[in-house]
């Protein structure tokens, strides 16, 4: 399914695994990366990503487990690195050296990997609705739990978000908790994020639990930091324009030549 007319679909075979992508508008390629239970067309959808799709090219591939993407049932498969490799195929597939990347949730997570294993494909790096050092972990103590697994996340869509579940296929969900469960894996990735090269910005809506612990990390390591309107949900559901309004500068500001964007906290 297209996001409008314009876009296309393509596919990639990244480390053994098929990838699905979907790419739309011309500019400044732009990977922007979908959160746990999503895809990129319902990413590219969302107000948040038509904005950005405005004056940039925008690659949404769909990660393992999610989408149109294999969904193999081996856990092995759905590692930090892996999943960075599997972008950096996409790019690959796309003949882009470098894109803007984008990750929002789970696609914060899979960004730090990217900026951990192949930090020479970042143009810029745009972490939003994830704590890059702690993951998951930080909504799991505010909620006392020990970690945060596929089951605990699917109860909760289940409850709040059943839309999200729609047309989840049997054969397809050991992939999916697979995918889920694996960004439980932080090792080594705020470190890679720290010493990327390319200019970085953490995004969060105000009222994310996330949010503290993002704007702490930022000040820590010289980041810039963009808070916004809302939890992990609304700002991109109902804040989606101010929040790409947002993203999209720190964008246009690290494409300019010259230094990139200095460390703003607001």
């Amino acid at each position: 399914m297209n996001a409008r007319p314009g876009a296309i679909d393509g596919q990639v075979d990244a480390a053994g695994d098929r990838i699905h992508y979907v790419v739309q508008g011309a500019g400044d390629p732009v990977l922007l990366i979908h959160g746990a239970f999503g895809s990129g067309i319902n990413f590219l959808q969302t107000e948040f990503g038509q904005r950005l799709a405005e004056r940039r090219r925008i690659i949404a591939p769909d990660s393992l487990g999610h989408g149109e993407s294999d969904a193999p049932a081996d856990p092995g498969r759905y590692g930090a690195r892996r999943r960075a490799d599997h972008l950096a195929a996409v790019l690959d597939a796309l003949e882009i050296e470098r894109a803007h990347v984008v990750g929002y949730s789970m696609g914060g997570w899979m960004a730090s990997a990217l900026a951990t294993f192949h930090p020479g494909r970042i143009a810029s790096l745009a972490i939003g609705g994830w704590d890059v050092e702690a993951g998951m972990y930080t909504p799991a103590a505010v909620w006392g739990l020990p970690e945060i697994t596929y089951d605990i996340l699917l109860a909760m869509v289940r409850e709040t978000r059943p839309e999200r579940l729609v047309g989840l296929k049997p054969e397809r969900e050991a992939g999916l908790a697979a995918a889920i469960n694996a960004m439980n894996d932080l090792a080594g990735l705020a470190d890679g994020v720290v010493r990327c090269a390319a200019p970085t910005t953490l995004w969060q809506g105000r009222d994310d639990l996330y949010h503290d612990a993002s704007l702490r990390f930022a000040g820590e390591h010289g980041l810039s930091f963009i808070g916004l309107p809302g939890d992990h949900s609304s700002v991109l559901e109902v804040h989606g324009a101010e929040a790409a309004r947002r993203v999209a500068e720190f964008i246009e500001q690290a494409a300019r030549p010259g230094p990139g964007p200095a460390n703003q906290q607001g």
